[in-house]
């Protein structure tokens, strides 16, 4: 497994690159049955960016998104997030710097059905042995739109609910880096558009950096980037994206020469 490992003898702060990848590759099976999820992966990605990731099905998006966030191991390359380099070593001390550093918001929100808002939310720092400041946890609701939903249950709100508060509960640690893997996936338009700006604002107004696995074009454009991943390979990338850019760079992906960023 890995070990998370600081290249700085002190915490000087955020660094200035917040992912960097350098030749990253996995490979899932063997001999014959042997799949290739990411080949020789490199990029970087700045501090307070919202990135998306984008590709066919089988292109490696959710395992760059695993890799990156420590989830699961690379064969080979670097890994680094806040200037940390995840490497071969001890699980316990790779979840501790996930805990602190990293925040995540999955398609289906992870959510404890036995605790309220406020629990939910909190969770990772009672995991994490921190002081639970509720006051703190209840301004991040507030900003979500729950603030008066606190003592609900799961079962008890929409969808759209349910993801801010798996977004509420990424938040409440100051993460430097947010993973979401396809947040808008199981949500109406409207709620679609709710999250993502909530996204958008944990960039903008609070300087986390956001990278989001999605298949939708339109999700893709509130990113200030996308990459483009064909067969485990980065196959370009798109500025201030569109939605009609991203489809037609998408339905071209085959065309397109796989490069680095």
């Amino acid at each position: 497994m890995f070990r998370a490992t600081s290249r700085r003898t002190h915490d000087q702060g955020p660094a200035a690159e917040a992912l960097r990848l350098v030749k990253v590759s996995k490979t899932y099976g063997s001999d014959d049955s042997a799949v290739t999820a990411l080949d020789g992966v490199t990029l970087g990605l700045g501090r307070g960016t919202f990135t998306a990731v984008m590709g066919p099905s089988g292109s490696g998006k959710t395992t760059l998104l695993h890799c990156a966030a420590g989830l699961d191991r690379p064969d080979s390359g670097i890994v680094r997030v806040d200037g940390t380099e995840l490497t071969g070593g001890g699980e316990a001390e790779l979840t501790k710097f996930r805990r602190g550093r990293i925040g995540f918001v999955f398609q289906q929100y992870n959510l404890l059905e036995t605790l309220t808002v406020a629990q939910n939310t909190v969770l990772p720092l009672k995991l994490a042995g921190q002081r639970v400041d509720r006051q703190r946890a209840k301004e991040v609701l507030t900003s979500v739109g729950l603030g008066d939903r606190l003592g609900h249950r799961p079962d008890q709100l929409s969808g759209g609910q349910r993801q801010r508060v798996a977004i509420a509960r990424a938040l409440v640690t100051e993460p430097r880096v947010i993973f979401a893997d396809e947040p808008t996936g199981a949500l109406d338009t409207r709620s679609a558009r709710d999250v993502l700006r909530l996204l958008q604002q944990a960039v903008r107004v609070h300087g986390r950096t956001v990278v989001m696995v999605t298949h939708d074009p339109v999700a893709a454009s509130y990113a200030d980037s996308v990459l483009f991943l064909a067969d485990g390979r980065l196959a370009g990338h798109l500025q201030a994206p569109t939605p009609d850019a991203v489809a037609e760079r998408l339905a071209h992906l085959g065309d397109t020469v796989a490069m680095g960023v």
